[in-house]
C-alpha cells in the first residue's frame, strides 16, 4: 500500500509541475502579444483549464485582425499659400482654348484671354495678370476702327512676320506687310518670331519678369512696333474697350 500512495503521488507531482510551467510561459507571452482575456470558466473539451493552452490560443490569433493603431504624434497643419501679387504666376485658364478668327476680327472675352495665354506661353513667359492684361489691351491698341485698324486672321497684335503659311493683306512700309495666317498656331507661332526679332528687348524682359507693359521705359519699342500710331499700351482708343478678363 505505501509503494501505491507513493507512485500515485509521484503522478500526482509529475503532471502538476508542467501545468505550473505552461502558466508561466503564458504569462511572459501575454506580455509580449497582448491577448483578449479568456472567457471565465470556458474549457478545452479535453477538460483542461483555457490558462493551460493560452500559448496555443495567443499563436492563432490572426495578426491582421485588429485596426491599425492610431499614430500617436499629429502631422503639422500645412502652412497656407500666400497670395500671388500681379507679378507672380497665376493658374492658366487650361480648359481655353483660341478659337481662331477672321481679318478685322480681334478677340474678345474669354477667346481674348486664350490668346494671350497662348502668346506667352509661346515665349516661355509667365502667365500673370498684369501680362495678360498688357497683351488685351495691345490687341484692343491694334483693333483701331476698320478698315484704318486691319487686324489680320489668326494676327491679333498685327505682326509684320513673313512664313508660317502666311498671306500679306496690307503694306506696312519699308518692306514690312501685315499678314493673316492659316491657323491658331501659324498665327501665335508667328507672332513670337516677330517679337524676338531683336527690337524689342525691353518688351520681352518685362514680359519675362511678369510685370505687363505699363511702363514708361517701353515707349520707344513700343512706338517702333506701332509705327508710332501710340506709345503707350493701353492707349486711349485700347482702353475704351475695357479691362480684359484675367486668368
Amino acid at each position: 500500500m505505501a509503494a501505491v500512495a507513493l507512485g500515485a503521488f509521484l503522478v500526482v507531482a509529475f503532471t502538476v509541475v508542467p501545468g505550473q510551467h505552461q502558466t508561466a510561459a503564458f504569462t511572459r507571452s501575454q506580455a509580449r502579444v497582448p491577448v483578449a482575456a479568456p472567457t471565465t470558466g470556458q474549457a478545452s473539451p479535453d477538460g483542461a483549464a483555457v490558462m493551460i493552452r493560452g500559448p496555443v490560443m495567443a499563436a492563432a490569433v490572426p495578426t491582421t485582425a485588429g485596426p491599425k493603431p492610431t499614430p500617436s504624434r499629429v502631422p503639422p497643419t500645412p502652412a497656407a499659400s500666400p497670395t500671388p501679387s500681379a507679378t507672380e504666376s497665376a493658374p492658366s485658364s487650361s480648359a481655353l482654348a483660341p478659337q481662331a478668327t477672321a481679318e478685322y476680327e480681334t478677340p474678345k472675352g474669354s477667346n481674348e484671354l486664350a490668346w494671350s495665354e497662348a502668346i506667352l506661353k509661346g515665349l516661355g513667359d509667365p502667365i500673370t495678370n498684369a501680362n495678360v492684361i498688357s497683351l488685351g489691351y495691345w490687341m484692343q491698341n491694334e483693333a483701331g476702327s476698320p478698315p484704318y485698324g486691319i487686324v489680320g486672321a489668326n494676327n491679333p497684335i498685327n505682326v509684320s512676320q513673313p512664313g508660317y503659311g502666311g498671306t500679306p493683306i496690307k503694306s506696312e512700309g519699308g518692306g514690312y506687310s501685315l499678314y493673316s495666317y492659316p491657323s491658331v498656331t501659324d498665327g501665335v507661332d508667328a507672332t513670337v518670331a516677330y517679337l524676338n526679332n531683336g527690337a524689342y528687348s525691353l518688351i520681352l524682359a518685362a514680359l519675362k519678369a511678369g510685370e505687363g507693359l505699363t511702363s514708361s521705359s517701353l515707349a520707344d519699342e513700343i512706338g517702333t512696333y506701332s509705327g508710332h500710331g501710340y506709345t503707350t499700351i493701353p492707349d486711349s482708343w485700347g482702353s475704351s474697350q475695357g479691362q480684359p478678363e484675367t486668368p
